[in-house]
C-alpha cells in the first residue's frame, strides 16, 4: 500500500467516477483502475462496488477512507512542517510568564500568534517572581514579567507597570485601621507569593518571614485573602472587581509599581515565531492593560 494509492482512492471519490480522477491526475483511466485493484488485492477485500453505472463504496471502503483521508492529511501537514523548518521557524516557542501578567494580554497574543503560526507549539511557564531567572536557566526562550535582575545578559523591554496594592478582607481586623503600620502588620499572616525556580530566594516584600503564608499562585492569594486567613500584595487590575464590591479594602499604604517587560536571552537570537511573540508587544498590543 502507497500513499499514490490513497490518494488515488480520495480523488475517485471526490471526482464521482474513475474517467474524472484520471483527468483530473492526468493519468491514463486503465492506471487509475489498476491502482484501485492492486490496492484491494493487497487490502483482501473490495473498496468499491462496480455493479453500478458509477463507483460506490462498500462499508469496507467507506471506513477506510476515512482513515486514508486522515493519513493524508497528516502527510500533507508533515510537508508544511518540513517547509517552515527549512525557513527557520521554530517547532516550539517557551514563554515564561509571571504571575503579575494580565492573562488577557497574553491570550490577546496567542490567538494571533496560532493563527499564524499553527505548526509551532507554544510552552507556557507559569512561574510568580522567576521569569527572567528561566531566561538565565535556558528554560524559556521568552519572559513576559518583571526583570530582578538580568545579570547583564538579558535583551529587556519595559512595556508597562503593574501597581501592587496592599490589601485585605472586609472582615479582617487589619480593614478596621484607617492606614496599618508595620508592626500591625507583623502580628496578622502575609499571604506571599515564592517563586516555582528552585534557585531562586525571592519573597515579595516579606514583612515578617516568620509570619506567612506561601502561594504559588494569584487565584489561591485572591481566596485566602479574600477568606480573611491575612493580608498581602496583589496587582490593582487582579482585584479592582473585589475592592468596588468591598469583598477586599486597602490597607491605606502607598502602592509599590512594578515595571513588566518583555525579555530574552541576548546570546540567542529569535527566530520568526520568537520574532513575532517580541513585536507583538513592543510595537504596543502588548502594552494594553484589559
Amino acid at each position: 500500500m502507497t500513499l499514490d494509492q490513497l490518494q488515488v482512492l480520495q480523488t475517485i471519490v471526490k471526482s464521482g467516477s474513475f474517467r474524472a480522477a484520471s483527468q483530473e491526475l492526468h493519468r491514463a483511466q486503465s492506471a487509475v483502475s489498476y491502482a484501485m485493484r492492486t490496492l484491494e488485492g493487497e487490502l483482501g477485500f473490495k473498496i468499491f462496488s462496480r455493479d453500478q453505472y458509477r463507483p460506490t463504496l462498500t462499508p469496507q471502503g467507506r471506513a477506510f477512507l476515512k482513515k486514508a483521508d486522515d493519513l493524508i492529511l497528516q502527510f500533507d501537514e508533515l510537508g508544511e512542517t518540513a517547509e517552515l523548518l527549512k525557513r527557520g521557524h521554530e517547532p516550539i516557542i517557551r514563554l515564561a510568564v509571571s504571575a503579575l501578567w494580565p492573562l488577557p494580554n497574553l491570550v490577546s497574543a496567542l490567538k494571533e500568534f496560532s493563527s499564524r503560526f499553527p505548526q509551532t507549539e507554544i510552552k507556557i511557564i507559569h512561574d510568580v517572581l522567576s521569569a527572567d531567572e528561566h531566561l538565565l536557566e535556558d528554560h524559556a526562550d521568552i519572559s513576559l514579567g518583571t526583570i530582578f535582575n538580568d545579570k547583564g545578559l538579558l535583551i529587556t523591554e519595559e512595556l508597562f507597570t503593574v501597581n501592587m496594592v496592599m490589601v485585605c478582607s472586609a472582615k479582617h481586623p487589619l480593614a478596621k485601621l484607617k492606614k496599618a503600620t508595620t508592626e500591625d502588620l507583623k502580628r496578622y499572616p502575609q499571604i506571599v507569593l515564592s517563586s516555582t525556580v528552585k534557585s531562586s530566594n525571592r519573597s515579595g516584600g516579606v514583612v515578617n518571614p516568620a509570619n506567612t503564608i506561601s502561594v504559588q499562585d494569584l487565584q489561591t492569594k485572591k481566596a485566602f485573602l479574600e477568606g480573611g486567613l491575612g493580608y498581602g500584595r496583589m496587582p490593582d487590575f487582579a482585584v479592582k472587581e473585589e475592592i468596588k464590591q468591598k469583598s477586599l479594602v486597602t490597607l491605606g499604604l502607598k502602592p509599590i509599581p512594578l515595571h513588566a517587560a518583555i525579555g530574552r536571552h541576548a546570546s540567542k537570537e529569535l527566530g520568526p515565531c520568537g520574532k513575532f511573540i517580541w513585536d507583538y508587544f513592543s510595537r504596543g498590543q502588548g502594552k494594553k492593560l484589559k
